[in-house]
């Protein structure tokens, strides 16, 4: 904020930082003094389950894209999923993959419920080799 205050302008990815490591008042600050966001400010607020950033992020406006639901999925954060899922935040079959490639089976359960698209041969895969390596091979 000093820095801006005194005429440093913004750089790329100042948003980032604030929204992965859950500095919800630096991101209003951010947005309301005109730091430019764009989808990976979600996806960072996704990833670190920060949902509190993700909604005002959100609902002011910064964009989204499938990787805050990806990212989501991977770190297993499902009330973050739920909510980009609810409010229209695209997924894709990566939402799945990440989900069974890190053995979040609830939020692969959850994901495909929904509607998300999945290679299942894939995600099968990914399961038993999570299974794998955490049961017989530790």
């Amino acid at each position: 904020m000093y820095a801006h205050e005194n005429g440093c302008p913004w750089r790329g990815g100042t948003f980032y930082g604030a929204a992965e490591n859950g500095h919800f008042e630096i991101v209003k600050y951010l947005h309301e003094n005109g730091c430019p966001w764009d989808a990976t400010t979600c996806s960072c607020a996704a990833a670190n389950d920060h949902l509190d950033i993700l909604k005002y992020a959100h609902e002011k406006g910064c964009p989204w894209d499938a990787e805050a639901c990806s990212d989501a999925a991977a770190n297993a954060h499902l009330d973050i999923l739920k909510y980009a899922h609810e409010k229209g935040c695209p997924w894709d079959a990566e939402t799945c993959s990440d989900a069974a490639r890190n053995g979040h089976l609830g939020i692969l359960k959850y994901a495909h419920e929904k509607g998300c698209p999945w290679d299942e041969r894939h995600a099968v895969m990914l399961l038993e080799m999570d299974i794998w390596n955490s049961e017989i091979c530790p």
